[in-house]
């Protein structure tokens, strides 16, 4: 049996800031899936991204099924499954950790968390916020840390002074090289650790 991780996109939909992080992964050893939410639709402005998110997460069944039917089928192959996630993605991500915490070992999230901190199993969870996010409330989410934490939990909440929300894509002008190196320096070390065979 081998480690995967998955890559949950943002609400611009499956595109090559994706795509190039999953070659990098793969080139470290892992079995890495790209589920596509949106079908084949890319957004590359704001307004085109709130109308295509919007259009979809409308069925959220829909969206839970296709991040569903991935950990099932890379659970096929692979006994201790990663999830990244992207804003958008983080929700579904937050779903699987808790439905599959059998399988989903290790979770980390890029500008978001879940909506509480889970009272059964949830896999470790590590989540990076920017400073400057009018999407995102960094005091929400060191309430949820400080919860889970008290709850005997694995979660840390990583905070990059200076950054913005998309901080950690290239294709966007909010990309911050040296957070974004930053936090995948934590994110590969939090992946080792957790999907590592024990």
């Amino acid at each position: 049996m081998t480690a995967a991780v998955l890559l949950f996109h943002a609400w611009w939909g499956l595109n090559d800031d994706v795509r190039k992080r999953a070659e990098s992964l793969r080139k470290e050893g892992y079995t890495v899936a790209t589920p596509d939410f949106f079908g084949g639709h890319v957004a590359s402005t704001i307004e085109e991204a709130n109308a295509l998110s919007s259009r979809f997460e409308k069925d959220e069944a829909a969206l839970t099924r296709i991040a569903d039917d991935a950990v099932l089928d890379l659970g096929r192959s692979a006994d201790r499954i990663g999830i990244v996630a992207w804003s958008f993605g983080v929700w579904y991500t937050w779903k699987m950790g808790i439905a599959h915490a059998d399988k989903v070992r290790a979770i980390a999230l890029f500008y978001g968390i879940g909506p509480s901190a889970p009272a059964g199993p949830m896999p470790a969870v590590l989540a990076h916020y920017a400073e400057h996010d009018p999407y995102e409330d960094i005091g929400r989410a060191r309430k949820i840390e400080g919860e889970m934490k008290a709850a005997g939990k694995d979660i840390r909440v990583e905070f990059y002074p200076g950054t913005k929300h998309w901080f950690d894509e290239p294709s966007r002008p909010e990309f911050d090289q040296a957070a974004s190196a930053l936090a995948w320096e934590r994110t590969r070390s939090f992946l080792k650790e957790h999907l590592a065979t024990r």
